[in-house]
């Protein structure tokens, strides 16, 4: 997948006219690569636009501007009739499993509902064969099917929403926030489950997460989101092991390490100030409010989204040099 200038701004109205008088730049101008069989992974605060950008992806939300490439066909552009026949390829696991699963429906229900709506398989033995299926590959019991899901846990659940994503053989899925529900040990049960998945089926994933060690574990690439916007993009070893935008190296310097005596001894990069509003972002650099290293410059002029090499982006200008 391929997304260039995507822009979501979402219109702010007032009155009983429902006058436009702004609008919320959810995503503002972001472009970024997803490879075939590998993880895209997205981090940043609360706010910073992670999940709208999935939402767009998987064309849930009429995008503002720019252009999603997937399989050489543009989505922006893509009839309602061709998305349909699309939806089977692409799909969405969220952070609350229970809400995202009808509490009125068994779980061979939950399953079997998009298999039914797309009619990817026909005949009702042949669809429960399916769910069996589906239940085993996520590590649930078959005989489970015909239980509701209040009667499991949390991590079963997701387990279950896992299973409902792959029933209709998917190459791309959006995993918002899919752990962060979850105690620490089920959370690694459920990430290794998603690794396994993606070796044994080439998945292709776009990981959205706000735990970092977590998101390292499971991604190829990682993009920082700020405000809208994407601070640095690069390999997850390297953006991990050479932060180079300020907002990188805050947001790492923040996350806890195993190691007490190094966690201690290891420099705190505070910031200072509330993340802006989107409706009124700054003019120049959207971290300028915040960044320890701001100049006029910064505050003036928007920086460039560029490489600095070894496929490493970052939009700054003391780091880019431009």
């Amino acid at each position: 997948m391929l997304v260039n200038d995507l822009k979501m701004h979402f219109p702010v109205t007032k009155g009983l006219l429902r006058r436009q008088i702004g609008s919320v730049k959810a995503v503002d101008g972001v472009s970024f690569a997803v490879k075939r069989g590998k993880t895209l992974g997205i981090v940043g605060e609360s706010g910073s636009g992670k999940s709208t950008i999935g939402n767009c992806l998987l064309s849930r939300l009429p995008i503002t501007g720019g252009d999603i490439m997937f399989e050489g066909v543009n989505m922006r552009n893509i009839p309602a009739g061709s998305m349909r026949k699309m939806r089977k390829t692409l799909q969405m696991i969220t952070q609350d499993p229970f809400a995202s699963l009808d509490p009125r429906f068994t779980i061979r229900k939950c399953i079997s509902e998009g298999i039914e709506i797309h009619n990817t398989i026909s005949g009702k033995q042949a669809i429960d064969e399916k769910v069996s299926e589906m239940l085993n590959t996520v590590g649930l019991r078959p005989e489970f099917a015909d239980r509701f899901p209040h009667e499991f846990s949390g991590g079963q659940r997701q387990r279950i929403s896992i299973a409902r994503a792959l029933a209709l053989q998917p190459s791309f899925i959006v995993c918002d926030e899919v752990v962060s529900a979850l105690d620490v040990s089920i959370q690694a049960q459920i990430v290794s489950l998603l690794m396994k998945l993606q070796q044994e089926i080439g998945l292709t994933y776009v990981f959205i997460g706000h735990d970092l060690s977590v998101v390292r574990f499971i991604s190829h690439e990682v993009a920082v989101m700020y405000l809208g916007k994407i601070m640095e993009i690069t390999s997850s070893d390297e953006l991990y092991d050479h932060p180079l935008h300020p907002y990188t190296q805050a947001l790492i310097s923040a996350a806890p390490i195993p190691n007490p005596d190094v966690d201690r001894a290891r420099e705190r990069i505070l910031l200072k100030g509330e993340i802006p509003s989107p409706m009124n972002p700054p003019k120049g650099c959207n971290f300028c409010t915040r960044c320890p290293h701001a100049d006029n410059r910064c505050r003036e002029e928007e920086p460039v989204f560029a490489d600095v090499g070894n496929h490493h982006f970052v939009a700054c200008h003391k780091v880019t040099g431009r």
